[in-house]
């Protein structure tokens, strides 16, 4: 095992270290000097403890290689590699700044909440963007977009750093063994992409959902997606959307609220085409604001107007926008985004009121006004009486039929089960235990067979469908084997299965567990197929430590409602 590294060690006979200025996991970066050059250089060493991990050395090695044929204004440059001892050194530029990490802490401590001015924000966006399509030109897919890996130096210059677990988008024979297997999920679970969690085959559009979610922090002072746990935290942009920037801020001009979403689609074929096209969208959007061009004190007379070339914007620079603070009404632990308070200021003593300044004939009649307002609020009460009165006398009774959503719907039971893996070769996975789903034994069931990924790998999950003997509505019942797991339930009214998993539509039901055992699914929808399709399984007894996790189903049912 190598020794640790201390102050005044040279690596290369050439760069002598001086003090540590950041620690990782992996690997410690170094102050230090260039004695040829006479330069400041930053230092970046595996720790002693990684350093014997064949693994973590040759990531370490193909870092250096993926950063020295990245030539560009927005990343962080690599001057030399140095390999001695068995041990990897990475000389780079040394960055006087910050990362956004610690920009993001310090705004939290302060009256900004955590907020950045929209202003910084789009800058640094259209900074790290231009920096990815330089890295997705290179055949590289960064994988970790976060804001510790993203520095701003006094001067406002955004550099990307941290290519520790990059890879080639696409494969060819100079990469050699694929360290990072298509089926594992990397990176960090508040900025991984849907696809990531999934264990999907990654393109650009991975690293841009991330710089998505690291916008969307900087505008509203916290993560998109915030769960007890990382895996929690990761599965949950699986199920949901975040919640809406709008609600969060009133400052923030919609059309780059627009970028971001379309950033966050989670579907990578519903964002931008590239990370090209994100930087000119955000150039787009900021073109007609104009909070951030006026100084916070005004212009003085040696300062010229703001031009239709806007300046970078400056950490603590009077050209960055202040926030002015704001009376915050929220409840202490509470997710919902906190409410502005919006103070009432008196009329003046003095002012005419705009009620004496036209004539009585051009006066407009409130009561007028109200009287439309009134005969739609008693429309409305109306139609919500029958309504109710409705429901009340719409019970169906056991053996009788129904419609809903213009589609007949009456009582069902289960004529078939057959299982449905769309993205698998076959469309089936394990199609000869299926019947020990409907054997009334809990000691036997249907497994699929067994995964390296949680997520199922690149299939993105697995499932069964209920065949049913007409069409009708009403609950699901599984028993899951392994956890934790994650479930969605989708109803068709076709008598022909859809092939695709697009083709079902919307899900009727969702669930996650932390445990095995039973769950429940209340299908509302009319169906006559009802597809139960497991998006996560636990680790299986059954299967090898290579691939652990298996989805395992001991009971499957569907009960018609009454």
């Amino acid at each position: 095992m190598a020794a640790a590294r201390h102050s005044d060690d040279l690596i290369g006979n050439r760069y002598r270290l001086e003090s540590t200025i950041a620690s990782g996991g992996m690997a410690d970066v170094w102050r230090a000097t260039d004695l040829q050059l006479g330069r400041l250089v930053a230092v970046k060493l595996l720790r002693a403890s990684v350093i014997d991990d064949p693994i973590v050395t040759e990531r370490f090695r193909r870092e250096a290689r993926a950063l020295a044929r990245l030539t560009h204004p927005n990343i962080v440059p690599v001057y030399d590699c140095v390999e001695e001892d068995g041990q990897v050194a990475l000389i780079m530029r040394l960055i006087e700044g910050k990362s956004l990490r610690e920009l993001l802490d310090e705004a939290n401590d302060s009256d900004q909440a955590g907020m950045l001015s929209v202003h910084l924000t789009v800058h640094i966006g259209r900074a790290i963007a231009a920096a990815l399509a330089k890295a997705h030109a290179e055949n590289i897919v960064h994988r970790d977009i976060k804001p510790g890996n993203i520095l701003i130096m006094e001067q406002g210059e955004v550099l990307l750093t941290d290519f520790g677990i990059a890879k080639p988008l696409k494969s060819s024979k100079e990469d050699g063994t694929d360290l990072t297997r298509v089926d594992i999920m990397m990176g960090t679970a508040k900025y991984l992409s849907p696809e990531q969690v999934q264990g999907r085959d990654l393109d650009g559009r991975a690293d841009m959902y991330s710089l998505g979610l690291v916008l969307y922090e900087c505008l509203a002072g916290h993560a998109p997606f915030k769960e007890d746990n990382d895996q929690a935290t990761a599965v949950a942009r699986l199920q949901r959307d975040p919640t809406p920037l709008s609600g969060i801020r009133s400052d923030v001009p919609s059309n780059v609220i627009s970028v971001i979403n379309k950033m966050l689609r989670r579907k990578p074929e519903n964002r931008y085409a590239d990370c090209n096209e994100v930087a000119q969208a955000l150039e787009s959007a900021i073109k007609n604001v104009h909070d951030a061009m006026t100084p916070a004190d005004g212009f003085t007379p040696s300062m010229s107007a703001p031009t239709t070339a806007r300046p970078r914007p400056v950490l603590n620079d009077p050209l960055m926008p202040k926030k002015t603070p704001r009376t915050l009404v929220a409840v202490e632990n509470d997710d919902t985004p906190p409410r502005v308070a919006v103070r009432k200021e008196p009329t003046p003593r003095g002012v005419a009121r705009a009620a004496t300044a036209l004539p009585r004939a051009q006066k407009t009649s409130t009561k007028r006004n109200y009287i439309p307002i009134a005969i739609l609020l008693i429309i409305a009460l109306v139609m919500a009486v029958l309504l109710w009165r409705g429901l009340q006398t719409s019970g169906t009774p056991s053996g009788s039929t129904a419609v809903i959503d213009n589609v007949t719907v009456g009582p069902v039971s289960v004529v078939g089960m057959r299982s449905y893996d769309p993205n698998g070769d076959d469309r089936q996975e394990n199609e000869a235990m299926i019947p020990l789903l409907t054997d009334n034994n809990p000691a036997t069931a249907w497994t699929t067979v067994c995964y390296g990924s949680q997520y199922f790998g690149s299939k993105g999950g697995v499932g069964v469908v209920v065949q049913l003997s007409g069409i009708g509505i009403g609950a699901l019942a599984a028993t899951f084997g392994t956890a934790p797991w994650n479930a969605e339930v989708f109803a068709s009214t076709s008598e022909t299965l859809p092939t695709t998993l697009d083709g079902w539509g919307l899900r009727v039901a969702d669930a996650y567990g932390t445990k095995a055992g039973p769950a429940k699914f209340n299908v509302a929808a009319p169906a006559r197929n009802v597809l139960l399709f497991m998006r996560e399984a636990g680790k299986s007894p059954s299967c090898s430590n290579s691939n652990p996790y298996q989805g395992i189903l001991s009971d499957l049912s569907f009960a018609s409602a009454k």
